[in-house]
């Protein structure tokens, strides 16, 4: 694993705050939960955290992309989140005194936060608003585990392909001419949507024929917008 102490982001002046529950946190609490964090910059591939792990901390994500996935006994990976900067993640198995069921792998570089667990859980504590907020994001998150067990079960290979690279389009690009997508390779399509590897290239190569997306080496550019949105969407 290949990482390093990062300078401390500040909360206050973070781009993706609005995403993040810091936003939501008084004055008072932003300000010690600003000070409390610890940064820490990781290279693609390495592991915030690994599977059968015991959790000691909560996470941030400031910068990049984290995967989180588990693995099977012939190896095959299944990922079950892709989260973005101003996420949290972690705080379920650690509200459940439980080891990791699953690893957190860094797409891309990255700037992942931690609080540790006495430091959380001093800030329960002394902020007894912040537990409500943690309640509503389980609430949300399994809300959202929900809709992709549906989307799983339900949808067209073609809508979960398309509804993967919408939400994967990088940050950065979302209002440019060609919003981009980066470091998305297609065997984590196929974890991600549980379609197999053959289903994911015709997908993508019928997408590119019909001038929807432009597969670069190292990123997905998006065309038209307009119809990859309309295609995620085709059996409302």
């Amino acid at each position: 694993m290949s990482f390093k102490a990062h300078n401390n982001p500040n909360c206050f002046k973070c781009i993706f705050k609005k995403d993040c529950v810091f936003n939501d946190l008084d004055l008072k609490t932003k300000k010690e939960w600003n000070n409390l964090k610890h940064s820490v910059s990781y290279k693609n591939g390495d592991f915030a955290f690994e599977e059968g792990k015991r959790p000691d901390r909560i996470f941030i994500v400031c910068n990049g992309r984290v995967k989180i996935f588990a693995t099977d006994s012939n190896g095959q990976q299944l990922i079950t989140w892709i989260h973005h900067p101003g996420k949290v993640f972690g705080h379920i198995t650690l509200f459940m005194e439980a080891n990791y069921d699953a690893t957190a792998e860094c797409m891309g570089k990255s700037v992942i936060s931690t609080i540790t667990r006495k430091a959380f859980k001093h800030l329960l504590d002394s902020h007894p608003k912040l537990s409500m907020l943690f309640l509503k994001q389980l609430s949300a998150d399994i809300y959202a585990m929900q809709i992709n067990l549906k989307d799983t079960a339900y949808k067209p290979a073609k809508e979960k392909i398309a509804g993967t690279l919408l939400k994967s389009i990088s940050f950065k690009s979302k209002n440019t001419e060609y919003p981009t997508i980066h470091g998305l390779k297609r065997t984590e399509i196929a974890e991600i949507t549980g379609l197999a590897l053959e289903t994911v290239v015709r997908a993508l190569a019928a997408m590119e024929k019909n001038k929807i997306i432009k597969r670069e080496v190292k990123c997905i550019k998006i065309i038209n917008l307009a119809e990859l949105k309309k295609m995620s969407e085709t059996h409302k």
